[in-house]
């Protein structure tokens, strides 16, 4: 596979009969509450496609600490290429050589490879990884994540914790998660001229913690963003993870078995921390299984939330994926019809 993931599948399909009971959903008094924020729901598989529903999914918004799951999902896709190089020896190198081998032959591929909102700027020491500061390498020259980066890393996700944020991202550099979420498919850097329609997954900012953010346009905020996603592409993320959480279930994985194990487990010690949203509102019929939630201010000083989650129906135990953003408000009031229109569209879709 190399430094960078191949390209991702696409994983979903749109479904009429999932289109079918959105649209109904939207027609309930809470559906007609909402307006400009980006929905999308998925039903998981046991086997790939995936259906999907949705509202204004392709558009790119600011969603704050959600963006912490492509910073989450890019560790683990460093890790991967770091020891799928190790592993190319004949010989393994040894344990005291690796560090170097990963930085000299990595960052030049970073830095050759920028996308193209980073080609011909200064980038400091914002691009490359800071390897010694991620990775620890075993007696048998494989790497895995310090204890230190480990523990920042699930601080970010379990406990929404920016300065564990910074820290991960600090670890991981601009120059690879960009690249990276371009070279899977989750951001497209040709569309420069208008990024905010470009059905993409923007993450080059720290969560205010020292490196100079590179923002882009969206469609919800005045002015460019360093943390923005389009409610279609975190969709995609969470159903390769939601895809192989079904017992039993033949999925791609998003990047292997254990690390999508490792993601899942973050995601899920978030809900037991109780970031989530979908779930305040305590009349719906499905529990909250696994969880990342964004909140954040606009430059107008509106405070939006956003969420990706995977969730259970209560009578089927059917699985799907929910994704909002855009949510203008924090408390359950505000966030009731978001969560009513997902509830109502389950209902309509599994019982019509």
């Amino acid at each position: 596979m190399g430094l960078f993931p191949d390209l991702k599948d696409d994983l979903l399909e749109r479904d009429a009969g999932l289109d079918k009971a959105f649209h109904a959903a939207k027609e309930t008094p809470s559906g007609q509450a909402l307006g400009s924020e980006p929905v999308v729901v998925v039903a998981l598989n046991q086997q790939e496609p995936h259906f999907f529903t949705g509202q204004l999914e392709l558009e790119v918004h600011y969603s704050a600490s959600l963006l912490k799951a492509t910073a989450m999902w890019a560790a683990h896709e460093l890790l991967r290429a770091a020891n799928e190089l190790v592993d190319s020896f004949d010989a393994r190198p040894p344990p005291a050589d690796v560090i170097t081998m990963l930085r000299d032959t990595f960052n030049p591929l970073i830095d050759a490879q920028r996308v193209a909102q980073l080609r011909g700027v200064d980038m400091g020491n914002t691009l490359l990884p800071r390897w010694d500061d991620v990775f620890d390498v075993r007696a048998d020259s494989f790497v895995e994540f310090t204890p230190a980066f480990s523990d920042k890393l699930s601080d970010a996700i379990a406990n929404g914790s920016n300065t564990s944020a910074g820290t991960v991202i600090h670890g991981l550099g601009f120059g690879y998660l960009t690249k990276a979420a371009a070279s899977a498919g989750f951001f497209d850097d040709s569309a420069t001229g208008s990024p905010e329609t470009a059905d993409g997954m923007w993450l080059c900012g720290d969560f205010a913690n020292g490196f100079t953010p590179r923002r882009i346009p969206c469609v919800n905020d005045t002015g460019p963003v360093a943390q923005a996603t389009s409610a279609r592409q975190m969709a995609r993320l969470f159903t390769f993870l939601g895809g192989r959480s079904l017992a039993g279930a033949q999925n791609t994985p998003l990047v292997d078995g254990d690390s999508d194990e490792a993601m899942l487990a973050l995601l899920r010690q978030a809900v037991l921390n109780r970031h989530s949203m979908l779930d305040q509102d305590t009349t719906v019929n499905f529990d909250m299984v696994f969880s990342k939630v964004g909140q954040g201010p606009l430059n107008t000083g509106a405070v939006v939330c956003s969420e990706a989650a995977i969730i259970d129906e209560r009578s089927t135990g059917r699985r799907f994926v929910a994704v909002f953003q855009n949510r203008v408000g924090t408390t359950s009031a505000q966030l009731k019809p978001v969560s009513q229109l997902v509830d109502t569209t389950l209902v309509n879709f599994l019982f019509p």
